[in-house]
């Protein structure tokens, strides 16, 4: 047993390297071979054990980062904070220890068999772990890919489902063949090999394809010349009163920095305006004067709220808002999924002394469905913070109009830990997955534009006062089969998944 969960845990760690910001793609494609060793001909409980142990191992590696934002910004105890990482990390691991509990009625299925059931079950509960509990779709397998532009293009079909079903997939393949070529029995290795192999040269080809589509297309998108303002406000300054005017002065001296080479929106960050928009008398005019000034369009992140006469009920809101050339606000945005304990907290009448993360006001209430801001320039799809690894959400703003992609963030939390690389590695697959441009705004960075095809046009550097200026193209003709059926090969996975358990329960198979 301790062989097998050294396997294990060294799966999770290889898994865990292959993420940014190490970024050692090529590892997510044998990362699995060591688990798959340590589960083989396991029973229930070890296979409990060596899964959980696995996932413990990767989401420990994966999300330490936790530890820094608790502890620097949240005022939590170091050791508290650790035990909050530690029990982040088992329950996110128990999805790992449910999928080896699953995949050991597998080894006895035949190597083609394998090669569709193993990739189905990691995907589906990869996508569970996206819905369940409010969702933390976060370090997905098939991120670890966005750095293969060819590969990642399937996800406007299948979503970031598809690339990680292709990625276990290549991991099943690799096992099955060096098991049988130790003499393990597992038949003929040459036909899962050349499956497999025959899947990925199709996915490479139709990315290939696909870029060459997309880029002959877009020639043909209204551009627009955008800006990414990045004002790195030290989260610990952030929301003191204090400060205000100075946070307003530096997102003014970027916009008008934009402004002069040509951009037509800035985008500032999530509650870049750390105050109600509107409400602040003395901040608020110099907010919407940026725009009046400059002659330009502003998006800029600012709480809002909704007051119900009825009930005399006030609902606070993480917001964007756009402020046109008048200097007047022309469209709001009202986050829909907000971050448990970041921006609420869940089950509050049970945990009366537990305060968000979140400064400003109190609980943020969450938006009833994603709806595009609208104006001349466009539909801007407005994906703030934490929404951007929400790939349903991308797709619905698209399908409401969006034609160009907009996250504005605030990493400030993370430091410099791996958060920030990853989060803003998930939001590249938003704009794959609907192929649309997309334009990322992040307090302390990393600010970015990304095209269609995923690549990143501009980027910033951590924690750096700067913008980011580059053209766009607002996005125009049919809808991928992504944006338009979402989460469909997903669900099939789940389809097949379910088939072989309840199969397995059974006994029939």
């Amino acid at each position: 047993m301790k062989k097998r969960l050294a396997f294990a845990i060294s799966s999770g760690f290889v898994i865990a390297a292959a993420h940014p910001p190490v970024d050692m793609w090529f590892l997510a494609c044998v990362g699995l071979v060591p688990l798959f060793y340590a589960l083989d001909g396991a029973g229930r409980r070890d296979a409990f054990l060596i899964g959980f142990a696995s996932g413990f191992a990767f989401f420990l590696a994966d999300v330490y980062w936790v530890v820094h934002s608790m502890y620097f910004y949240g005022g939590v105890p170091a050791w508290i904070s650790v035990l909050v990482m530690a029990g982040l990390a088992a329950i996110l691991a128990l999805y790992w220890a449910a999928f080896s509990l699953f995949i050991i009625r597998v080894w006895r299925y035949s190597p083609v068999t394998k090669l569709l059931v193993i990739p189905s079950a990691w995907t589906a509960f990869e996508y569970l772990r996206g819905q369940l509990f409010t969702g933390f779709p976060w370090s997905l397998l098939g991120y670890t890919q966005t750095v293969n532009l060819r590969v990642i293009q399937i996800a406007d079909i299948t979503g970031v489902y598809g690339v990680t079903f292709l990625v276990v997939a290549v991991n099943a393949a690799i096992y099955v063949f060096i098991k049988s070529r130790a003499g393990a029995g597992e038949g003929r290795p040459a036909l899962p090999a050349l499956i497999t192999g025959a899947v990925v040269v199709s996915a490479l080809i139709y990315g290939e394809l696909r870029i060459r589509q997309v880029d002959d297309g877009v020639g043909g998108w209204p551009e627009l010349r955008v800006a990414a303002a990045q004002g790195s406000i030290d989260q610990s300054e952030k929301w003191n009163a204090a400060f205000r005017a100075r946070t307003v002065d530096i997102y003014r001296e970027l916009t008008a920095r934009a402004a002069s080479e040509g951009a037509r929106l800035v985008v500032w960050p999530e509650t870049a305006a750390p105050f109600i928009l509107g409400e602040d008398a003395v901040e608020s005019p110099r907010v919407m004067a940026a725009a009046r000034e400059n002659g330009i369009y502003v998006l800029t992140g600012s709480p809002g709220y909704t007051y119900n006469s009825e009930n005399r009920q006030v609902s606070f809101y993480n917001s964007a808002w756009l402020i046109n050339p008048l200097g007047e606000p022309s469209g709001r945005y009202d986050k829909v999924h907000l971050v448990p304990f970041g921006e609420y907290v869940p089950m509050r009448r049970f945990l009366p002394f537990v305060k968000k993360l979140t400064g400003g006001a109190g609980d943020f209430s969450a938006a009833e469905a994603p709806e595009p801001i609208r104006s001349e320039l466009g539909g801007l799809g407005m994906l703030i913070c934490y929404e951007a690894i929400f790939p349903e959400i991308a797709a619905s703003e698209v399908r409401a109009g969006a034609e160009l992609l907009v996250n504005i963030t605030n990493d400030a939390w993370f430091g410099f830990t791996s958060a920030p690389y990853q989060h803003f590695g998930m939001s590249i697959m938003r704009a794959v997955e609907n192929k649309s441009f997309l334009v990322r705004s992040a307090n302390t960075g990393i600010s970015a534009i990304v095209d269609p095809a995923g690549r990143v046009v501009g980027r910033t550097r951590l924690f750096e006062k700067t913008f980011l200026a580059g053209g766009v193209r607002m996005r125009r003709g049919p809808m991928t089969f992504y944006t338009r059926h979402g989460d469909a090969f997903a669900y099939g996975c789940m389809a097949i998944a379910a088939l072989f358990m309840v199969a397995g329960l059974r006994k029939k198979i």
